[in-house]
């Protein structure tokens, strides 16, 4: 199984310009099984679904007067299962989508999440996402921004870790590693890398899995 993970800043780079038709022919070229976003208004996910012709599941972590703002995951195979979660928040309420895919592999379980910006709400966080995690059968896959560099999580590997791929960085600002794909022991990992593209405020990160 192929995959990304990629914070796409509402579809803007470092200028403020817009990406989403960039991103749109980037992510059709890489013919990924999975795709899993952070930081997408609805509108976007609604074009990406359409032109990606993949099955799709978008979550408002933030809904308001202006706009619907959150995560959403893409499966090139049906999306059999998927839950939206909330999280603990101090300001801008974060959450992850949940999501059970196919693929030539088998089932695997995916967890698409945007940690919040304070370390103590990230810790409550992450834990709220392992007691959910620990309900699920085997093949899990938790991915997405979250915020904050040497994160590991005793029970999964980190990919960019385990692959030997861990100095470099996915935030563009500062050259900071806070994006990561964690997968549990029983997965076998055959590649991670980054893809050094400017169409956001954050590098995609693509794993293989089997």
């Amino acid at each position: 199984m192929k995959m990304v993970t990629y914070n796409i800043h509402k579809a803007s780079d470092l200028n403020n310009k817009n990406t989403l038709n960039k991103i749109t022919k980037y992510l059709k070229s890489k013919e990924f099984d999975v795709i899993c976003i952070q930081e997408v208004l609805y509108p976007q996910f609604a074009k990406l679904k359409q032109n990606l012709n993949m099955d799709g599941v978008f979550c408002a972590n933030i809904i308001n007067q202006n706009m619907m703002y959150g995560i959403c995951t893409f499966s090139k195979y049906e999306i059999d299962v998927h839950e939206h979660v909330l999280l603990t928040s101090k300001k801008e309420q974060r959450g992850f989508l949940y999501t059970n895919v196919f693929s030539k592999n088998g089932k695997f379980n995916i967890i698409n999440t945007h940690l919040g910006l304070d370390k103590n709400e990230r810790y409550i966080q992450i834990n709220e996402i392992l007691n959910y995690s620990n309900k699920l059968p085997n093949k899990i896959i938790i991915c997405g921004d979250l915020n904050e560099k040497n994160l590991s999580i005793n029970t999964y590997n980190d990919v960019a870790i385990y692959t030997g791929n861990f100095q470099k960085g996915t935030f563009i600002k500062n050259d900071a590693r806070i994006d990561y794909i964690f997968s549990d022991k029983l997965i076998t990992i055959d590649d991670y890398y980054i893809d050094k593209i400017d169409y956001s405020d954050h590098y995609p990160i693509i794993c293989k899995f089997r």
